[in-house]
């Protein structure tokens, strides 16, 4: 895969703030006329300016996919993400048309990015991109204008539009994960997953690590109630429940960010006063794996592909400014 150094930088952006083949051909996304008129315009709040700031929905998009998905990826990759961004913008239009948000004071999301989906803007995106920022931003404006006009929806709706780094080689589902029925973010296989350098990876912590680390979190532990067992698991393989000790039970996933872990995929090795954490995947594993759409890309896959495989069941609504 190229731009590994990007890869690393942009991830390390998301993964912190989201909350926490042989290729099996895909079915084709099903495309529609929208039933509703699409916004043109999203009011971005900046905490550092404290002003809300209208941005055309284009330039929102652009900014999105900059600082979600590494800029030098396939570009049917980079035009998934952009409808994912896209997506994601008019779902929060319509919450907060709903139920808005006091802090927001009338905006639809602003530039606390441990709350809502990171935008980087034309500086952000110049520091970031360095001497190929002309080139690369060339890729990025394909995307978005390619998914200004497209969404994906489920009942009419515009969908959770959830994306992780990488997957285990499998993506979870919201049922298992989250406890809710999501018809549109179910477990579905990405194998290709398992090639990328960024699946795997090894933490080891020494019995006072991991101590200091719980301790805060979990007041109930004991100094010698050290010991990590995970006692289920999802179908796709992360810890649902921890068991610490003899008689503490806690979520994987609350687990996993205590420690700081990739994800909530892991084994627990014990050794000689240390546990080793073997982790796969990094995010939480739901809705598009990034790395999976761009290796699906690589192989020759569309974006409505990309789309229709990590989210069976939605639709993707199209406007009638595509040509």
């Amino acid at each position: 895969m190229k731009g590994q150094l990007q890869v690393m930088a942009v991830f390390a952006v998301f993964l912190i703030t989201l909350p926490m083949i042989a290729l099996i051909k895909p079915r084709s996304v099903s495309s529609e006329p929208a039933e509703a008129e699409v916004s043109e315009t999203l009011l971005f709040f900046d905490e550092d300016k404290q002003e809300t700031i209208p941005l055309p929905m284009r330039e929102y998009i652009i900014g999105a996919v900059a600082a979600q998905m590494p800029a030098d990826f396939e570009q049917e990759a980079l035009k998934a993400q952009a409808v994912l961004a896209h997506t994601y913008a008019l779902r929060r239009i319509r919450e907060e048309e709903l139920s808005p948000t006091p802090e927001l004071g009338g905006a639809h999301i602003s530039s606390n990015s441990s709350v809502y989906q990171a935008y980087f803007d034309e500086s952000s995106r110049r520091e970031l991109l360095g001497d190929g920022y002309s080139e690369l931003s060339k890729k990025l404006e394909l995307a978005a204008d390619y998914a200004l006009s497209r969404w994906l929806t489920f009942e009419g709706e515009p969908i959770i539009a959830a994306f992780h780094a990488v997957s285990s080689g499998r993506t979870e589902s919201a049922q298992e994960a989250w406890g809710e029925n999501i018809p549109y973010l179910v477990s579905v296989e990405s194998p290709l997953d398992l090639e990328s350098p960024l699946c795997l990876s090894e933490i080891t912590l020494t019995e006072a690590e991991l101590k200091d680390r719980l301790s805060g979190i979990f007041p109930e532990m004991t100094s010698d109630d050290i010991t990590v067992k995970v006692t289920e698991r999802s179908s796709a393989g992360s810890a649902l429940t921890v068991l610490l000790g003899e008689n503490s039970y806690v979520s994987g996933r609350v687990f996993a960010a205590a420690l700081g872990l990739p994800s909530a995929c892991f084994e627990v090795t014990a050794g000689e006063g240390s546990c080793t954490f073997t982790c796969k995947g990094r995010g939480h594993l739901l809705g598009m794996s990034q790395t999976g759409a761009e290796l699906m890309a690589e192989e020759g896959s569309s974006c409505e592909e990309i789309l229709s495989h990590y989210f069976p069941d939605a639709l993707l609504k199209c406007s009638e400014r595509v040509g």
